[in-house]
């Protein structure tokens, strides 16, 4: 999340609001790799090793720092203000990454930071709704289908060819009991007779 420049949060990008995400520190980007999680065990009195019950994975948590392109001024704060403080998870994604979406809002300590002169950058925590990250949803296109149904006329096989078929006195179908093999063939029979 943190490669890409441009951002949109609760479907409006960040390009319009004057926005751009950024790293300040150097080096390397450090991200979360897997979400936290806390065993689950009951610890029984005499025993030296407990019952694992399971496994509860913490919502995700990440730090962003998102820097005004252009000098600031008191609306383009408050606007940016009322888009970020939501009172629900909303979805996150990056240009560079579409494909993670983090349905998340901002948490704990907000900090606008700037040199006095209206030029800065925001630093938030974002916090999700789950563990992991969603993905967008893909839908096929549609598929015309012929949906006539087929009436077949036959309903006695008297009327058919029977190859290989055994037919019993009933008139039923039954299985034939001798199995073939290569020896049951005529020499002079091709693949196209069988």
């Amino acid at each position: 999340m943190n490669e890409g420049i441009h951002f949109y949060y609760d479907g409006i990008y960040s390009k319009d609001m004057g926005l751009v995400n950024c790293r300040l520190d150097s080096g390397f980007f450090e991200e979360s790799f897997l979400p936290e999680r806390e065993l689950q065990e009951e610890a029984i009195r005499g025993q030296d090793k407990p019952y694992y019950q399971g496994v509860r994975h913490s919502p995700l948590s990440f730090q962003v720092t998102f820097a005004f392109e252009d000098v600031y001024d008191e609306e383009q704060i408050r606007k940016i203000a009322r888009w970020l403080n939501t009172d629900y998870y909303k979805p996150f994604y990056t240009d560079a990454n579409p494909e993670h979406i983090y349905y998340c809002m901002p948490v704990s300590d907000s900090q606008l930071i700037h040199n006095g002169l209206r030029q800065g950058y925001i630093k938030l925590t974002m916090r999700c709704d789950g563990p992991y990250a969603y993905s967008p949803q893909y839908t096929s296109r549609v598929y015309e289908w012929d949906e006539t149904p087929i009436h077949i006329e036959q309903s006695s096989f008297q009327l058919g060819s029977v190859h290989q078929v055994v037919i019993d006195q009933a008139g039923k179908l039954s299985l034939n009991l001798t199995p073939k093999t290569w020896n049951s063939f005529p020499v002079n029979q091709t693949w196209n007779d069988l």
